[in-house]
């Protein structure tokens, strides 16, 4: 813990301000919550990497035109299904606005961004380099050179942040609202699946009184997923580098094991078949009993 009093920072009121909010911030973007921007992007990432490899061998196994090898349509279309859901889901998450009430906060790059702006008298330049003990007169370059190039590195991101000349750099220098709208844009990018999830994903919208989306808008491409990911993964790298001062996000996660191991196996033995439709005709009878228990109570 960084004493307040000890920081190169004329306000102190402001830079306690300051410290709190970015402990915020840096909680929902890399910090060790369970839903923190970095970990929804990390599993989001890695799905899509598991689920494309897996479509690669689909696609090579049709190519080869092979009898001996094939996949259940049934079993192929949940997991496509499945998949489309649950990337387009964590997209939504990502960009959702805040709830007002405290009760129902979320996490995501978006609430991030908005209280961000919401804060932007905070966000100066001697409050984002010194708020964690660096001083604010530049460092000896011989003396220290690690210190003098995470000071160097700092200006010259504040630099960018507040639209400042090196030669006019000023104690209170602010944060340029202009760089959250265009953090803002770029999310933009996922307006289109953002709205089919809300049609088609978490509600089941009424077409007789909602407008019908657009036949663009009803496709779910890969390459419309990767727009999606290309602004989620540059934004919050934006956010984690340059303002939190820390690490980027995105990459697929390196696994600790051979993540392919049994993809050339058969998934059941040929003489277990006979047990598997027995085990769906006994659930088909189960679930027909459904709609007469009411009925006969």
């Amino acid at each position: 813990m960084i004493d307040i009093c000890t920081c190169d920072v004329h306000d102190k009121a402001n830079l306690a301000l300051f410290i709190h909010k970015r402990d915020e911030w840096r909680r929902c973007i890399v910090g060790s919550a369970p839903h923190a921007v970095h970990r929804q992007v990390n599993h989001m990432l890695w799905n899509d990497a598991v689920f494309r490899t897996f479509n690669e061998a689909r696609r090579i196994t049709i190519e080869r035109k092979s009898q001996k090898h094939g996949f259940n349509a049934p079993l192929i279309r949940l997991l496509d299904e499945g998949f489309v859901a649950t990337q387009t889901m964590n997209i939504r998450r990502l960009t959702d606005r805040n709830f007002r009430d405290p009760e129902k906060a979320i996490i995501s790059l978006v609430r991030v961004i908005d209280d961000i702006g919401e804060n932007l008298g905070l966000i100066t330049r001697e409050n984002y380099l010194c708020h964690d003990g660096t001083p604010y007169t530049e460092p000896d370059s011989i003396q220290d050179g690690v210190a003098w190039t995470d000071w160097r590195k700092k200006q010259t991101n504040f630099d960018k942040l507040s639209g400042t000349p090196q030669d006019k750099r000023e104690r209170s220098d602010r944060m340029q609202k202009s760089i959250l709208q265009r953090l803002d844009k770029e999310l933009k990018a996922c307006s289109s699946v953002r709205k089919y999830v809300n049609k088609f994903i978490a509600h089941a919208s009424d077409s007789e009184t909602n407008p019908e989306l657009t036949e663009e808008e009803k496709k779910i491409t890969l390459d419309k997923l990767d727009d999606c990911y290309r602004a989620i993964v540059s934004v919050g790298s934006f956010l984690g580098v340059v303002f939190l001062y820390e690490h980027s996000l995105g990459g697929v996660p390196t696994p600790q094991y051979d993540q392919l191991m049994s993809m050339d196996l058969p998934m059941v033995a040929e003489e277990d078949m006979g047990k598997l439709y027995s085990f769906w005709n006994e659930r088909c009878r189960e679930v027909g009993k459904w709609d007469k228990n009411l009925w006969n109570e």
